[in-house]
């Protein structure tokens, strides 16, 4: 459908349709699961060339939910056991993005890691992904997992990153399963920007809810950008998409270009929304050929190394 090169700089796979249902907790919109066999087909149909896969797991969740019934002196018990449980868990899941990625060449693999699982478990996951899983770069949550991003523990993780010239993207604004926005609101990564300024940061959703703060995070760090996941998605026809308060066509243009053309990537946040709808109305906002250009891949080859 599109004339353009498309990467779609953030989207989400799960092994099958039981278990991207359930990461979606009911929301439902487009009617799409989340598999490689359902969206290889929409990204050919829709000519999207590469898509990055920004999966995680949600060990805080995870955690909180096995806590709840435990007592103070079960729960100090048992924690080793349960964050081992859990590391695991985030490997497995690495470990098949990773794998999706080379049975299908479309697919861009990222690891996720959180600090509740410590700092040497995160490292040791990091270095094993890329050198041994070809993992393109890091996805990390912190509305899910309760933590800032400038926290102690992340920090060698971030250094390795710089070192390796490897960007990481982040959850930014608020976040359903966390009603405190502070965590991901765009001004709690300038402390990470400015102490890794060779870090390429991507924050996700142009960071709604605090776009004020997005253009000033733009504006006063070079290594910062941001994607569009999320806050521009499209129905069938390429139109808003009902009953969701995404940015109007005029917003997101006005945004964009505010925070910065070069400093952008598409992105469609699927299966929460749809790929091809979301590119449909991409191409209806007013940007110049070239703007196009580089929204809808040229930024996404420079930033995320593609």
């Amino acid at each position: 459908m599109a004339t353009y090169y498309v990467i779609d700089a953030h989207l989400h796979t799960y092994k099958t349709p039981e278990i991207g249902r359930q990461a979606m907790s009911g929301f439902d919109a487009v009617g799409c699961c989340g598999t490689p066999e359902e969206l290889i087909p929409i990204m050919d149909k829709a000519g999207i060339s590469l898509a990055v896969q920004v999966n995680m797991t949600p060990a805080r969740s995870m955690y909180d939910a096995a806590v709840a019934a435990l007592s103070p002196e079960q729960i100090e018990s048992s924690r080793a056991e349960l964050l081992e449980k859990i590391n695991g868990r985030i490997k497995r899941r690495n470990e098949w993005t990773c794998q999706m990625a080379q049975e299908h060449k479309k697919l861009v693999p990222f690891l996720s890691v959180d600090p509740i699982v410590g700092q040497e478990a995160m490292m040791e996951e990091l270095l094993d992904k890329i050198d041994n899983y070809n993992a393109r770069g890091l996805k990390i949550h912190p509305g899910e997992g309760y933590f800032f991003p400038d926290d102690q523990a992340l920090l060698p993780v971030y250094e390795t990153l710089e070192k390796r010239g490897l960007p990481v993207i982040s959850h930014g604004g608020p976040d359903i399963a966390n009603p405190d926005p502070n965590y991901a609101r765009p001004s709690a990564f300038a402390k990470v920007t400015e102490k890794f300024p060779g870090l390429k940061l991507v924050i996700a959703h142009l960071g709604r809810g605090f776009l004020d703060e997005s253009v000033e995070m733009a504006q006063k760090y070079p290594n910062v950008f941001f994607d569009t996941s999320a806050v521009i998605p499209g129905d069938e026809n390429g139109e808003p998409l009902e009953g969701l308060s995404s940015l109007s066509n005029e917003e997101a243009v006005e945004w964009i270009r505010k925070i910065g053309v070069d400093r952008i990537m598409f992105g469609s946040d699927y299966p929460w929304f749809h790929p091809h709808w979301g590119l449909k109305r991409f191409l209806k906002l007013d940007f110049s050929e070239e703007e196009k250009k580089a929204l809808l891949a040229e930024n996404a080859q420079r930033i995320l190394g593609l």
